[in-house]
């Protein structure tokens, strides 16, 4: 693959996260929310074949296989078995109204556009896109934790945060050590996992998913 074809596909699918991320922020229900993350992170996974397969490197085709395998496939799936297994409302509990935080999402990827744009993060392989795209994904993954009480949602923005370093990592740095990143998969299948073997605990004393219940067992 050339490298200009490489750098418009790796800036196409960085936008298209960045979409996907402002829909997460409007969805009202949790399970688009799921099909959105998993939707984000296949894109992630096709920016980083795009620089793997124009820097010829195999550690960062590995990445985005795994990006694939476990970001796209298997956390969304155990976390929407979660949804099964549990009779309580699919709806986003946030604690600001699916408006305003929509216009909130845009205005910051506006603005990190703009700011970022006269200083472009350029590649080996072009990609100017990635850095404000990457940090709008990390920004809107914060917003949906800090804004949302639901343990799914807020597993759904921790992965945007690590999908928006991802992206800035395998194409921007050309990715870390595969030890690195095995480490890091490694420590969001646990995150993914806990919430799988916790929330019908959760469910059975509370009746919800509602993070906010769990300050009612301070001393």
């Amino acid at each position: 693959m050339s490298e200009a074809l490489a750098s418009n596909l790796i800036d196409d699918f960085a936008i298209g996260m960045v979409i996907a991320g402002i829909g997460i922020i409007w969805a009202r229900s949790l399970g688009w929310a799921l099909i959105l993350i998993g939707l984000q992170s296949t894109l992630l996974a096709g920016a980083a074949l795009g620089a793997a397969l124009a820097t010829d490197s195999t550690h960062i085709l590995a990445g985005a296989a795994l990006t694939l395998a476990v970001k796209s496939i298997v956390a969304p799936t155990v976390l929407w078995l979660v949804l099964l297994r549990l009779r309580t409302s699919h709806d986003v509990q946030a604690s600001i109204g699916q408006r305003t935080g929509t216009v909130i999402a845009i205005a910051m990827a506006l603005v990190f556009g703009q700011s970022l744009d006269a200083s472009p993060f350029r590649t080996a392989i072009g990609a100017e896109r990635v850095l404000p795209t990457a940090i709008t994904v990390m920004t809107m993954g914060i917003m949906v934790m800090v804004t949302h009480r639901q343990a799914i949602i807020q597993i759904v923005g921790f992965l945007m945060i690590e999908n928006g370093m991802a992206l800035a990592a395998l194409t921007a740095t050309y990715g870390m050590p595969l030890v690195v990143e095995l480490g890091i998969f490694l420590d969001l299948l646990l995150a993914v996992f806990v919430v799988f073997v916790y929330s019908g605990r959760m469910h059975a004393i509370f009746g919800s998913l509602d993070t906010h219940e769990l300050r009612t067992l301070k001393g």
